[in-house]
């Protein structure tokens, strides 16, 4: 389910990849795919490190699974950026779509600041 978003100007932000990140893969603060931590938004591109990447912020965003997700339940991060169930990290989010499998896509309600369940 890779589908066209309707963004807002403030639905994205432009920031400085701290690593090559891959389209549809969820990134912190500092550019970087992090396991168990706090994500600002989704990389709507793939990029190099160093370089400008667009990061959409919305509150619903399509991201990458990282194995497969049950819909309507809280997700976490793996070390790639993508989706998986809530274990023991931080909740980025909710997600509205479910997946059988890792790299499908899915939509999920972000949430800014994250939180331990």
């Amino acid at each position: 389910m890779k589908g066209r978003q309707v963004r807002g100007e403030n639905d994205t932000v432009t920031m400085v990849a701290g690593e090559a990140i891959t389209a549809y893969c969820l990134v912190n603060a500092l550019g970087y795919h992090e396991a168990e931590d706090e994500a600002v938004g989704v990389a709507l591109h793939d990029t190099d490190s160093g370089s400008n990447i667009s990061v959409g912020v919305g509150r619903i965003e399509v991201a990458l699974s990282g194995a497969a997700v049950t819909a309507n339940t809280p997700v976490e991060t793996d070390a790639s950026g993508k989706l998986i169930d809530y274990s023991s990290g931080i909740v980025v989010g909710y997600s509205i779509d479910s997946t059988t499998d890792a790299d499908q896509y899915l939509r999920f309600l972000l949430v800014h600041g994250g939180s331990a369940a």
